[in-house]
């Protein structure tokens, strides 16, 4: 998972870093709003490259019934700013931070009865350094394999008049605490809706003028170059078609 080209993005533990949704392609929105559900992050020691059961949830956000919002409606009235905090007792080092959405529009129905059945997930990849004094390392889950098709929260009717939802996986650790306020490295996560691409290339660059970034932070930016491939090939097929519709009318 990592890379020559990939870079780290520093921060402290027991501080809160904010990743930025986006859809692949542009900045108009972070995802459209009609793929509500929850939004969850894990980390994983990056020498484990994400194998085996390594995997722990360090934040996550589903459903409030008190004013019927989900994570993708804040996320969204947010312009795509999500705020994860780092627990504050977790062991120094390299880590792969997981952030995913899961869109639960089409999910009152269990994934392969039809090709749109079941919920939807939008998976994103960044490399972080953490820093600290910290020594605990939780123990994790695997990678793909953590959903089944039928779990709670993963089989849900979003039309339903629901007033509860179950976010899937594991419980959240809560070892260490987090969330300070120290300088906030942001990141930028696509959303492909299309291919639902997870891994791309990260790297780090210049502070900017993002909340809650100062000259002492960073700002990680995501970018996927498989989505950028495709919607290339899509304009120039679009061209070839155009002009051999030209050249039949003609």
């Amino acid at each position: 998972m990592s890379s020559s080209a990939t870079k780290q993005c520093p921060i402290a533990a027991g501080s809160t870093i904010t990743i930025k949704w986006t859809e692949s392609g542009g900045d108009s929105r972070a995802i459209s709003p009609s793929h509500l559900g929850p939004c969850l992050a894990y980390l994983a020691p990056m020498e484990s490259n994400g194998e085996g059961n390594v995997w722990f949830k360090i934040h996550e956000d589903g459903y409030t019934a008190d004013d019927d919002k989900w994570c993708v409606d804040r996320i969204v009235a947010s312009k795509g700013l999500w705020d994860i905090p780092i627990p504050s007792d977790i062991k120094p080092g390299d880590y792969l931070l997981r952030t995913e959405v899961i869109a639960l529009h089409e999910a009152n129905r269990v994934f392969g009865e039809d090709k749109d059945a079941g919920a939807q997930y939008y998976p994103n990849c960044a490399q972080l350094t953490i820093t600290g004094t910290g020594s605990a390392v939780p123990s994790g889950v695997a990678i793909p394999g953590l959903y089944k098709r039928d779990d709670p929260g993963i089989l849900f009717n979003l039309w339903d008049g629901h007033k509860s939802y179950e976010i899937p996986g594991p419980a959240v650790y809560k070892g260490g605490g987090g969330g300070g306020r120290e300088p906030i490295p942001i990141i930028n996560a696509n959303i492909n809706e299309d291919t639902t691409a997870g891994i791309a290339e990260t790297q780090a660059l210049p502070p900017s003028s993002n909340k809650g970034t100062t000259s002492a932070g960073r700002r990680c930016i995501r970018r996927s170059k498989k989505s950028k491939r495709s919607k290339r090939n899509k304009r120039k097929s679009k061209r070839r078609n155009s002009a051999r519709n030209h050249n039949v009318n003609h």
